[in-house]
């Protein structure tokens, strides 16, 4: 035996004790992943109406936050995380300074887990700074590039309004969310039910038009973004109502339009995945019919 031959056979019980607790970690963050899978799939459990139970949906959290300590390079553990924290500060809390503190918090994981993409694309900061459409060119491998800004774009419109969508303008929350939004639109349109339109179209609908800061806001885009929305995932309320409500807004010869797709809303049950958010959307939508808009 050569003495090379002999140092590498010597390395390999080494570099498999090095790589053990690496497995490890990735292991219990899969475990942990897989968790927070079945706690978000029943998030719905003991919801009132539009209103979600806090113990499901906290479990969930508390899963993808292990998962994200044992793998802290783990994207789908980032946007999973996100996603949840969206769910428990839209319907499973009710005051308004822990749903800031969630939403900042869904803000700091959508910036922390772009800045581990733009690492993987060898782009750095240089990412952030491109078109969306060649942003979401360089991205185009990453599966989780389209979950990642996706739930970055809905934190920051969350953090927006929590704060007031004035101030929001001024510190050019509008700008980030369109870029995010159109990243996820050129990475994948059909994404979480045409969920890059959606969220520009309503970006369009509700952001206020502020000289110099978002004049570029356009209530026109709104109405188109949220059609071809519907027309991507029909099966959406979400969509319907996003849509419903910007025709309200900015198409008055529209009423009619927007008053057959709320009634389309409340004429579908709710979907059993999406018991508590489309429950919401219902609600909103009988408010809209009956002029409390």
């Amino acid at each position: 035996m050569t003495r090379t031959t002999a140092l590498a056979r010597l390395a390999l019980p080494l570099a498999a004790l090095l790589a053990g607790p690496a497995l490890r970690a990735g292991e219990e963050s899969a475990a942990a992943l897989a968790r927070g899978d079945a706690a978000w799939a029943g998030r719905a459990a003991g919801h009132r109406g539009g209103r979600a139970a806090p113990e499901p949906i906290a479990a969930a959290v508390a899963a993808c936050e292990e998962a994200l300590r044992h793998d802290p390079q783990s994207l789908e553990a980032h946007w999973k995380l996100m996603r949840a924290l969206w769910f428990q500060g839209d319907y499973a809390t009710a005051d308004a300074a822990a749903r800031r503190d969630l939403f900042a918090r869904g803000r700091e994981l959508g910036e922390r887990a772009k800045q581990l993409l733009a690492a993987r694309a060898g782009a750095g900061k240089e990412l952030a700074k491109l078109p969306p459409a060649e942003r979401a060119r360089r991205l185009a491998a990453e599966p989780d590039a389209a979950p990642v800004h996706f739930w970055a774009a809905v934190h920051w419109g969350l953090w927006g309004e929590a704060f007031g969508k004035l101030a929001a303008a001024r510190q050019g929350v509008a700008g980030r969310i369109r870029d995010d939004a159109e990243t996820v639109v050129a990475l994948d349109e059909r994404f979480e039910h045409a969920g890059g339109l959606r969220v520009l179209g309503r970006l369009h609908d509700q952001a206020p038009r502020v000289p110099l800061v978002t004049g570029w806001i356009d209530r026109e885009r709104a109405v188109a973004s949220l059609r071809r929305a519907v027309q991507l995932a029909p099966e959406s309320l979400y969509n319907r109502l996003y849509l419903a409500e910007a025709l309200l807004a900015h198409r008055a010869e529209a009423r009619a339009e927007a008053e057959a797709l709320l009634a389309e809303i409340l004429a579908r049950p709710p979907a059993p995945a999406e018991l508590v958010e489309e429950s919401r959307h219902q609600e909103r939508a009988r408010e809209l019919l009956a002029g409390r808009g």
